[in-house]
């Protein structure tokens, strides 16, 4: 009886060493934001999240290490030639995590998911840039943006990983694809400088045309008025003439004539010209008088021509 009794203290004793050896091993303590896969002999089983949890002792059951369930982000400088033929740099920053369910998938498939994923961003930008133009990469980012983040978020779930979000920068092109845009920017300032000079030149010949045309215009009808004042006077005067004097009109305009002709020759003698011009008409028609003046005030002059 004390045999027995003695033999099942030490079957006790070994089984509670036993326990105590293999508790560790039963013991799975998760962090936050982390999970743990357990391997039954060799193969996955289950998932254990953040917390204490149980499993079976080693060798039946294994845990992996904790693996990370935070969102992470992958910044790469692509280069790509856009459908124009511009080489430009395309500085892409990629968020990702690993999706609800997808654990086992994020896991096992991929060896180096950091690496992996990397290689899909380039290869997904560059397809997607190579049909777009380099004015386009510009003008429609945020469609840029949505196409690779779509792309990637289809082929990534494959791997059990949700893409968060997809941010370009602005593309930098390279540094000849620059001074040429520099030059095109350049010439298209100098042709908008000399539209603008041309322009500004052509308002004002416009405007200096405008105003000439607007003061030859009242310079003729301020001429015009003067000869109808001179027209309505002379009428006047010659109807009051032939009236007091009973000539004809042929014979009044014939004697104002005259008049005025032999008052030009005495102006010319009086201020001492060198040359005076008679009228043929007027010669015929000179007092005798007026015509003896006109022949002292010849001799004085050089020349004379009748």
């Amino acid at each position: 009886m004390n045999f027995l009794f003695g033999d099942g203290w030490i079957l006790t004793a070994i089984i509670v060493v036993v326990v105590l050896l293999l508790l560790p091993s039963m013991i799975v303590i998760t962090s936050q934001q982390n999970v743990k896969l357990i391997e039954t002999f060799g193969r996955f089983s289950s998932v254990r999240r953040a917390g204490l949890s149980i499993k079976l002792p080693w060798p039946i059951q294994t845990a992996t290490s904790n693996f990370s369930l935070r969102v992470r982000e992958i910044a790469e400088d692509v280069g790509v030639k856009s459908l124009d033929n511009a080489f430009v740099v395309v500085p892409i920053r990629v968020q990702f995590a690993v999706r609800d369910g997808g654990e086992a998938d994020a896991f096992y498939r991929l060896e180096d998911p950091d690496a992996q994923i990397r290689s899909y961003v380039v290869n997904q930008v560059r397809s997607t840039a190579s049909g777009m133009t380099f004015d386009d990469l510009f003008r429609s980012r945020d469609a840029f943006e949505t196409d690779v983040e779509t792309t990637l978020a289809q082929r990534m779930s494959e791997f059990g990983f949700k893409i968060e979000n997809v941010l370009v920068d602005d593309p930098q092109p390279s540094r000849e694809l620059r001074e040429a845009f520099d030059r095109v920017i350049a010439a298209q300032r100098l042709k908008e400088a000399a539209t603008n000079e041309g322009e500004a030149l052509r308002i004002k010949q416009v405007a200096s045309a405008q105003a000439e045309g607007e003061s030859l215009r009242i310079r003729g009808e301020a001429y015009a008025a003067f000869r109808n004042i001179i027209a309505e006077g002379n009428a006047e005067a010659l109807t009051k003439f032939t009236a007091k004097t009973g000539l004809t009109a042929k014979n009044a305009l014939e004697f104002f004539i005259s008049v005025n002709e032999m008052e030009a020759v005495t102006t010319a003698a009086q201020s001492g010209g060198r040359v005076v011009f008679v009228a043929g008409s007027a010669k015929d028609g000179i007092e005798p008088a007026l015509f003896g003046a006109l022949t002292a005030a010849e001799d004085e002059p050089e020349r004379s021509i009748k």
